[in-house]
């Protein structure tokens, strides 16, 4: 505003400024007239004075009005200029906030890509980190499952090669206890029937049962009699059976108490034979 306003103020400076100059330039051709001597000269003159005073003061309404329209038209093609350049301006703002715009929109797609691009990245590695875990998983699970059948065998030899110590132990028992059991004096003799006849009493045999002819039985006991453990041995047949055998030998703690020191016997190997 305040340009356009000095220019509309220097356009009226220079206007007037013209207006002035051609006022004096009349008054000076008056002047120059006046100032010449002579009647046919200031005749001349008066004419010239009269005929240059008519047409300056038309051609100064000319000029006015020349000078109006042509204020006007300047008006008009500055306001034309101003409004195109406010309109290149705008469409300049507008380009470049639509560029702004396609490049902040490109510069999300990218971004966005990116992002997608990251989480895909990040979702394979995690994949391929699950993956990697669970091989892992397994492979260390595999090696539990193997140790642990290793262990599982080794257990199972040590557990039969226990079993085959024991039973070769017992087996030398018995052994041992038949050849003693055939030595025995008519004291010991007794002292085992004795016993024998307790635990057959305290029997009671279930009917139908399939087994073994004769069952051998180991009795652990005290020097009271208590009876600390049973264990059947080189007999086979039925559960029940076997079972109702165990518990008359239970059932008959305390055993008999042996008659003399030298006579008693902390394992004892009986053989029964179901009655008829």
């Amino acid at each position: 505003m305040k340009n356009n306003s000095k220019k509309k103020l220097a356009i009226f400076v220079k206007v007037f400024l013209m207006h002035l100059l051609i006022l004096l330039l009349i008054d000076i051709n008056f002047s120059k007239i006046l100032g010449f001597s002579g009647k046919n000269i200031e005749i001349k003159d008066s004419a010239k004075f009269v005929n240059l005073k008519s047409i300056s003061l038309e051609e100064i309404e000319k000029n006015r009005e020349k000078i109006k329209q042509k204020k006007k038209r300047l008006e008009d093609l500055k306001r034309k200029k101003r409004l195109a350049e406010e309109k290149k301006k705008k469409l300049a703002e507008e380009k470049k906030k639509k560029l702004a715009e396609e490049k902040k929109k490109k510069l999300a797609e990218e971004k966005k890509k990116k992002l997608a691009e990251e989480k895909k990245k990040k979702l394979a590695e995690e994949k391929q980190n699950k993956k990697i875990e669970e091989e892992k998983r397994k492979s260390q699970l595999e090696k539990l499952k193997n140790d642990e059948k290793q262990e599982l065998e080794n257990y199972e030899i040590l557990k039969l090669e226990k079993e085959l110590l024991e039973l070769e132990k017992i087996e030398l028992l018995i052994k041992q206890k038949n050849i003693r059991n055939a030595q025995l004096s008519d004291a010991e003799e007794r002292y085992i029937l004795t016993i024998k006849s307790k635990i057959e009493n305290n029997w009671l045999i279930p009917h139908n049962t399939k087994h073994d002819k004769i069952c051998t039985v180991i009795v652990n006991q005290l020097p009271s009699g208590k009876v600390t453990n049973v264990k059947i041995h080189g007999c086979k047949g039925d559960n029940i059976y076997l079972d109702s055998l165990v518990n008359a030998v239970w059932k008959s703690s305390p055993l008999p108490i042996a008659p003399d020191i030298e006579v008693f016997q902390d394992i004892i190997v009986l053989q029964f034979e179901e009655p008829n």
